[in-house]
């Protein structure tokens, strides 16, 4: 670590040697764990779209809805075959009414991934409220068609029907499936 004064002559000197932090990748489990522990830090997280927030109460935070949209997103620790995960997208990010990022979720569709930038402004309900400050689209997603084939698999593998639900996970995998949903899959077809 630099002191100011090896700071300045480094600076001074031109040398390369102050390199930005990195920013950590995190799941959004790790930022409800411990929320406070987050406040005013930035890291990348990667969500799976679900839609734009039409309303919502910002209570004491700055995310009020005339300088900031919301999206709802699926966690990437979520696994949207399973109903309940389907039916409840954990993540809730706003962003600055005006920004690019705004316009990048314009024309997304649901089940579009992202690796977000965002920075925790608030912890508010024991929840992390962060702004996203950077969108990179990924080429990964979880599709509808693998959404009903796995969840076809998980009803067949309660009824103990393994070979019809081994056959509903090969139809689920897709060569584009995010690197954790496809291990939970792969998890599933193992144990049929």
């Amino acid at each position: 670590m630099l002191t100011g004064l090896a700071l300045a002559l480094a600076f001074s000197a031109g040398t390369p040697e102050i390199a930005a932090p990195e920013v950590p990748l995190a799941t959004w489990e790790e930022l409800c764990a411990r929320p406070s522990r987050w406040a005013g830090k930035t890291v990348h997280l990667r969500i799976q779209y679900q839609n734009p927030v039409a309303d919502w109460n910002p209570y004491l935070t700055r995310f009020s809805s005339s300088r900031y949209v919301a999206v709802q997103s699926w966690a990437d620790e979520q696994i949207p075959w399973i109903k309940t995960e389907y039916e409840t997208p954990v993540v809730r990010l706003f962003i600055l009414r005006d920004s690019s990022c705004a316009w990048a979720f314009q024309s997304a569709r649901k089940g579009d991934r992202f690796e977000v930038t965002i920075v925790v402004r608030e912890v508010f309900l024991a929840l992390p409220w962060a702004e996203i400050t950077e969108v990179v689209p990924l080429q990964e997603r979880i599709g509808e068609g693998t959404v009903i084939h796995a969840g076809r698999a998980v009803e067949l593998m309660k009824k103990q029907a393994w070979k019809l639900a081994e056959l509903e996970i090969d139809q689920a995998i897709t060569i584009r499936l995010p690197e954790r949903a496809r291990a939970e899959l792969l998890r599933m077809k193992a144990q049929c």
